[in-house]
């Protein structure tokens, strides 16, 4: 089907560009400016429903952008909040025919922050402790009240896997390979026993494809690997693959009260071609030595 994913250049975004054969060529966005990437976005919509007029399949929309993280603050997130709502209105006000359909990358992580009794599950209750995971929860129900469009949400779990912005505070894996790499310390905010889901980005881009493809699936689904792993053990297991002893130095910061201690997830679909997480490490390796020699 013919499809825009917005967000295109993203670690998850660029894996689904890939996963996604006929794709919708759009106008570069400054996501820097509010009011003029919500004026781009909305410039891409109208071409986009142009591509799609004179056609009878099914056609997608896929968000999977956004520059907040767990350590943002709100003045990002109503930003990102902002924009976001700006598109759901747009959306709101074209009769799709049954066609249209939007699937929104939320986060497993920002919903589940404060929820009890992992694993968690797609009917497990949210509970959001930080403004990113506030974001995203209100991203989800603005997406909910879609009602022309056939409308699928996908908590994703930590995503990992060639392409990381480094530029954001997140992304331990790839941090801990270039800290390995440049022979410098990482700092760690969270205790060593800390459990998460690392899912390989290609996995998680396959499993949307699924999603968007089924009549049976769930509106909103947990994407994850069902692999938890403690931090400590991720650590050892790094080093192990790369054969270079990593110094870990833990500190403070600001967004450590919004982590939870345990995030195990219960995927609603299984991940189809999962790759294993020494594969998925040593890709990321070939990944940053590969951007380091082109510095």
């Amino acid at each position: 089907m013919n499809t825009w994913i917005i967000g295109a250049g993203g670690l998850l975004g660029s894996s689904l560009a890939t996963t996604f054969s006929n794709n919708f060529q759009a106008a570069p966005i400054n996501w820097a400016n509010p009011d003029q990437s919500i004026d781009q976005l909305l410039k891409n919509f109208e071409n986009f429903l142009v591509t799609t007029e004179n056609r009878d399949e099914p056609f997608c929309i896929i968000w999977a952008a956004g520059h907040a993280t767990v350590s943002s603050d709100s003045h990002t997130c109503q930003r990102e909040r902002k924009v976001f709502e700006s598109f759901m209105q747009a959306l709101t006000a074209v009769d799709t025919r049954g066609r249209g359909k939007f699937f929104l990358a939320s986060s497993a992580g920002g919903v589940y922050a404060g929820s009890p009794n992992p694993p968690f599950s797609n009917d497990s209750p949210t509970m959001a402790t930080s403004e990113y995971g506030r974001l995203k929860l209100d991203q989800e129900n603005a997406a909910l009240k879609l009602t022309e469009w056939q409308v699928g949400i996908g908590r994703i779990s930590n995503l990992y896997g060639p392409g990381q912005d480094l530029s954001k505070l997140q992304g331990l894996i790839s941090r801990l390979v270039l800290a390995a790499l440049e022979k410098r310390t990482i700092n760690i905010f969270v205790p060593l026993d800390t459990i998460r889901d690392f899912i390989f980005v290609r996995d998680a881009a396959e499993t949307i494809r699924e999603i968007i493809g089924s009549q049976d699936a769930p509106v909103i689904s947990v994407i994850a690997s069902g692999e938890p792993k403690s931090l400590g053990a991720v650590i050892q297991q790094v080093q192990d693959i790369i054969r270079i002893k990593i110094p870990v130095a833990f500190g403070i910061h600001s967004s450590s009260g919004g982590q939870a201690p345990d995030l195990r997830m219960i995927p609603t679909i299984n991940v189809p071609h999962a790759t294993p997480f020494p594969a998925g490490v040593k890709l990321v390796i070939a990944d940053l030595l590969d951007r380091l020699q082109n510095q």
